[in-house]
């Protein structure tokens, strides 16, 4: 007797779209949003001025979901209050800029007659984190 093969349906199954993708706190699409995109496209974002970009600036649709979407972290805001309170001033690189980049390293030294309270240096370089900046503070030298 005679086998007689099988003939499958081969339908193809269709790959999930993705609605439109997430908004994100400080920073936006580089384009405008479409209502649905196939499989495997991507988008990309950009933060706000002065704002790190955290993760990746490019998200893709994968099977009706998106990847996960970057974080604009806020920068540092430099406060003449707080350098007056803390007698200190900024360092002549850093003239002139108001806002620092999460991460970035902002350099600071003493008034004179002063030292760091902690360290008795009278140079800090001080880091920016999640838009806080930890100001030295100097006291003055005893005559």
């Amino acid at each position: 007797f005679k086998v007689k093969p099988f003939i499958f349906d081969i339908i193809p199954v269709p790959m999930e779209k993705c609605d439109s993708p997430p908004s994100i706190a400080n920073g936006a699409l580089t384009l405008p949003p479409l209502t649905q995109y196939d499989n495997g496209s991507s988008v990309q974002y950009s933060c706000s001025d002065y704002y790190f970009l955290q993760g990746s600036e490019r998200i893709y649709c994968s099977e009706g979901q998106w990847t996960s979407p970057p974080l604009c972290i806020e920068p540092c805001t430099l406060s003449k209050n707080e350098m007056e309170k803390n007698n200190v001033l900024l360092e002549s690189f850093y003239e002139n800029q108001a806002y620092f980049y999460h991460g970035d390293y902002v350099g600071f030294y003493c008034k004179q007659n002063h030292f760091g309270a902690e360290s008795g240096t009278t140079l800090f370089q001080v880091q920016c984190k999640r838009g806080q900046l930890v100001y030295p503070r100097c006291v003055e030298r005893r005559k």
